[in-house]
């Protein structure tokens, strides 16, 4: 009956007859896991970092729609007039669209090309594992709240002809995470629950399972996922929906590989829907803990550091040999850290959550908009005002001019017109005070907002005073740098966990070439003295905030041309290092530079334009041109060392020579002859 309902009808839950019903194991767990859930949930509700209070008023604080605070700072019922939103202001001038690239560091020295291709490989990815609409939500969700989360995990359902799935990373708010109460460091963590919205019809999907709706709603129900270690360190996932306590996943074994197996004679089935050795059509999922290689495994050696010989002459030579033959069991790798890694905005050293941007200033803001809104009721009071005596009636023609009708010159003197000024200039003093108190907390300054600054003289003193301030908020930027270096910390773990297939990515090298380069977990399969094998984890991730200037190709253009300029790359009237600056920018992507790398090659292969032209004018230079071109020493023919040397004298001057020398064996053929006559006729 199950399988007869359409899509139409799971959207909409209808001619749905009845609801999972849990099992007594799965009612005795989610008690368990609803208590534990409770319990966290209320050591977070009662920090002063993530209260739901305090996290609803920073986000109306930011957003603009705050009422007015009371003097204990609590929110009162009066609305007030957000007549300038500072926290909106400082937050936005604090905004990082870049994201940090991965920097891992190698311990030993055979590491290191692991660690340059591991490098290029997550760089590679993670264009399209994290986008750019995710970076900027997370911006403004860690300044706003004080703290965000990164979710990883590997999606077996974005699979495709050579990928068998894809590392996901999400954002998750502060308070849809409720983390282990009294623990401070996130590697420490042992349980962590995740609250999400989710639809029924993706529910069905994937678990096969039909949930109560909530009221109100027709297809989407907020459900509670418990992620923790089990008894053997390894993450597990129970999943349930807290309103109606119905159990949706218990997976103890979340993140160890599963295998498909025949349920009657134990034969791995990976996708047919028959056994094809005894045709059984029931199946079920079991660990997985170790693969067969198909294929050998090699590894790439330096025979002098491996003391195989002591030639000096062969310290950089490498040589290849077998790692692994084919049909040896390799252990699976198991993930065993909790899928998340918290940003905190202002680090806190009594919370796992940071300190929200807002709170600094929300008091600034509250007390400005309150001044701002009395000097400005002032000024809309504010006017001319007519006096007049109660007798006299003013007459209006229209809105510009108006008639008085008086009687005597006395009555037209005492109406008089008087102009009421507010003085709002101690209000003005006193919001700008507060003002550059919020800035100075907050770390922002006017060559920071690209605001006017007269201290700045020239454009560089104004890049300077902006990069000044941009160490005043570095902690920012530490922050997230740390953060994303646990990030690539899990991508690389769930690779090596998930990911079976070699993954291919294309590098560009200085030189402008395009390689096509390789990378698979097999590069951290290692052996120890036993003969065990084993996948190294143990590689330190860190994330350069440096490397984000990379993604700036405007500011990378910008720095290369100066660079090329200041002769950094050689001469710049030397065409090699013309061909060198125009294959960075090329790498870099700048428009048209691939053009003119194919003007350059073509301009290689001729002179320069005025030594052209004079060849062609002078036939003399043309034949001097033609013989240093004839190669082989000025030899003829097309043999090496065939045919006579030549003299390197022109075309011109070697007709006169070959003339010369027929005249001069003309004369002598001639005086020979004569002295043969005379000879003849003296005999």
């Amino acid at each position: 009956m199950e399988n007869e309902i359409s899509r139409i009808d799971l959207y909409l839950q209808l001619n749905v007859d009845k609801t999972y019903v849990n099992t007594p194991e799965e009612g005795e767990l989610v008690n368990k896991f609803q208590t534990l859930y409770t319990l966290a949930k209320s050591a977070r509700d009662k920090s002063e970092e993530c209260s739901p209070e305090n996290l609803n008023m920073w986000r109306e604080a930011y957003k603009g729609t705050l009422a007015a605070l009371t003097k204990e700072g609590t929110i009162s019922k009066k609305k007030g007039r957000q007549l300038r939103k500072l926290c909106y202001e400082m937050i936005e001038s604090k905004i990082d669209n870049s994201i940090p690239m991965p920097k891992m560091l190698p311990r030993y020295k055979t590491d290191i090309p692991v660690v340059e291709k591991t490098e290029n490989f997550l760089k590679f990815e993670m264009s399209g594992v994290f986008s750019k609409y995710l970076n900027d939500k997370s911006e403004r969700c860690t300044y706003v709240d004080g703290t965000s989360w990164y979710k990883v995990w590997w999606d077996s359902l974005a699979n495709s002809h050579e990928r068998s799935g894809d590392i996901k990373v999400d954002i998750r708010r502060a308070d849809q995470i409720v983390p282990q109460p009294g623990v401070t460091d996130y590697r420490l963590l042992e349980y962590i629950f995740e609250e999400e919205e989710v639809s029924l019809t993706r529910i069905w999907d994937l678990y096969h399972r039909h949930i109560l709706r909530e009221a109100g709603d027709t297809n989407i129900v907020k459900v509670v996922t418990c992620y923790y270690l089990n008894n053997d360190r390894i993450v597990g996932r129970f999943i349930w929906s807290p309103t109606s306590l119905q159990v949706i996943c218990n997976e103890e074994d979340w993140q160890i590989r599963k295998v498909r197996k025949c349920k009657r004679c134990e034969t791995i089935v990976p996708q047919a829907l028959e056994c094809p050795v005894c045709g059984g059509k029931h199946f079920k999922y079991d660990n997985a803990d170790e693969e067969i290689l198909a294929k050998p495994l090699y590894e790439i050696y330096n025979p002098y550091d491996a003391h195989e010989t002591d030639n000096e002459d062969e310290r950089d030579k490498y040589a290849k040999r077998i790692f692994a033959e084919a049909g040896t069991k390799i252990p699976f790798y198991r993930v065993r850290q909790l899928p998340f890694v918290p940003r905190p905005a202002i680090s806190s050293m009594e919370s796992i959550y940071g300190t929200s941007e807002v709170k600094i200033i929300l008091e600034e803001q509250d007390v400005i908009n309150k001044v701002l809104t009395k000097a400005v009721d002032k000024t809309l009071k504010s006017g001319a005002v007519v006096t007049k005596p109660d007798q006299v009636k003013l007459s209006d023609v229209n809105e510009t001019f108006k008639i008085l009708g008086v009687k005597t010159p006395e009555q037209a003197q005492m109406v008089q017109t008087k102009q009421v000024v507010a003085d709002t200039s101690q209000d003005i003093v006193i919001a700008s005070l507060l003002y550059e108190s919020a800035r100075s907390s907050s770390g922002v300054t006017d060559s920071f907002q690209g605001k006017k600054d007269t201290t700045a003289t020239s454009g560089k003193a104004k890049e300077y005073a902006a990069l000044q301030s941009a160490g005043r908020i570095e902690s920012l930027r530490v922050m997230k740098s740390a953060a994303f270096s646990g990030v690539y910390e899990l991508i690389l773990k769930y690779l090596l966990a998930f990911s079976d297939e070699p993954r291919s990515y294309v590098r560009i090298l200085p030189d402008g070439q395009e390689v096509e380069e390789t990378w698979n977990k097999y590069l951290f399969l290692a052996k120890d003295k036993y003969g065990k094998f084993y996948y190294r984890d143990d590689i330190k991730f860190d994330s350069d905030p440096a490397s984000t200037l990379s993604q700036n190709r405007v500011q990378m253009w910008q720095e290369t041309q100066d660079k090329f300029v200041m002769g950094a790359f050689g001469a710049v009237n030397d065409p090699r290092t013309l061909r060198m600056f125009w294959n960075i920018m090329a790498s870099l992507q700048y428009p048209l530079a691939n053009v003119v790398l194919a003007g350059i090659k073509e301009n290689e292969q001729h002179l320069p334009a005025d030594i052209e032209q004079a060849i062609m004018q002078d036939p003399n230079i043309m034949d001097t041109v033609k013989q240093m071109l004839v190669g082989n020493d000025g030899r003829g023919g097309a043999r090496p060392n065939s045919g006579p040397k030549a003299s390197g004298a022109t075309h011109a001057a070697e007709v006169e020579k070959t003339n010369e020398t027929n005249r001069a064996n003309n004369r002598d053929t001639s005086a020979f002859s004569a002295q043969a006559s005379g000879q003849a006729g003296g005999v």
